[in-house]
Formats: C-alpha cells, sequence, structure tokens
C-alpha cells in the first residue's frame, strides 16, 4: 500500500478516468480482469510476482512506443494525466525498494540470512539509494504534473 509523503502529487489519479478516453469494451474487461487478478483480496506467490512485473513491463514498453511514435495524438490534458500516473508509479515503486532493502537489512527473504554480511550491506545500500533516487525522481515528476494541471485546468 502507497504511504502518504512529500512527492506523492495531491491529485486522485483514478477520479479522472469517467472522463479519460476508454478501451473498447474487450479492452475494458481485461483491465478489470488485471484488476481482480491483483486486487487486495488475491493471493501472494512468486508466480504472480513475476506475472505482476510482466504485466508492467509491457505496459511501460507500451508507453515508450506511444511517447515515440503517437505522441501527436495526445493532449495537454492526457499528458497531465500521464504525468500524474508516473508519479503514482514512481512512487509505487520507490517505496517498493525502500521495504526490498529494509527486508533484505532484516534477512526477512528465505535463504538470505545465508548471506555473507558483506553482501548483505552492499546489496541494502544499492537498494537504499536506489529508493532515494526513486523519491527525488517522483519529486520531479510531482512538480510536473502539478504545473500541467496548471495550464489544463
Amino acid at each position: 500500500m502507497l504511504q502518504p509523503t512529500w512527492y506523492l502529487t495531491d491529485g486522485d489519479w483514478f477520479a479522472q478516468l469517467p472522463t479519460a478516453p476508454r478501451l473498447h469494451p474487450d479492452g475494458q474487461a481485461v483491465i478489470g480482469l488485471v484488476a481482480e487478478l491483483f486486487g487486495d483480496e488475491s493471493y501472494f506467490n512468486p508466480a504472480k510476482t513475476v506475472a505482476t512485473t510482466h504485466v508492467m513491463l509491457l505496459a511501460a514498453e507500451h508507453l515508450g512506443d506511444v511517447l515515440t511514435y503517437a505522441r501527436g495524438q495526445h493532449e495537454l490534458a492526457d499528458l497531465a494525466r500521464l504525468v500524474g500516473g508516473l508519479n503514482l508509479l514512481q512512487s509505487h515503486l520507490t517505496q517498493i525498494v525502500q521495504r526490498l532493502a529494509e527486508h533484505m537489512h532484516g534477512h526477512a527473504f528465505r535463504g538470505s540470512a545465508a548471506v555473507p554480511a558483506a553482501a548483505t550491506k552492499e546489496l541494502t545500500n544499492s537498494l537504499s539509494q536506489a529508493g532515494a533516487s526513486g523519491e527525488i525522481s517522483a519529486g520531479h515528476l510531482k512538480e510536473a504534473h502539478l504545473a500541467l494541471r496548471g495550464l489544463t485546468q
């Protein structure tokens, strides 16, 4: 669950969905299935973690292609919604990486207690630095989102 923090934008991204462009009914149904698969009441296991990462990578690759080849189809309001969503995504990723660092430091993963102390420290430090960098990135996305909102409202 995303924790409130300084780098989060104040907009409710999901509240914007009713007025956002929609996919065809079959596409919307797929989104509903994905939401159900990853919903709060679902189970947790390594296979689902892999599937989650796979879906996120597919989505990120799509966004990269859209912004490379179809950028002219989008308006500033679309960009504001996208940057607000990227702020949320970066915030989630930042907090996930920070939790990974905490869990590695506390040997919470199966088999991690057998990892040499120096390797654990190096891995924990790397993850902690990634988390700190993520906060900065999310903060810049927040600033960009607020500026875009000011231009589109």
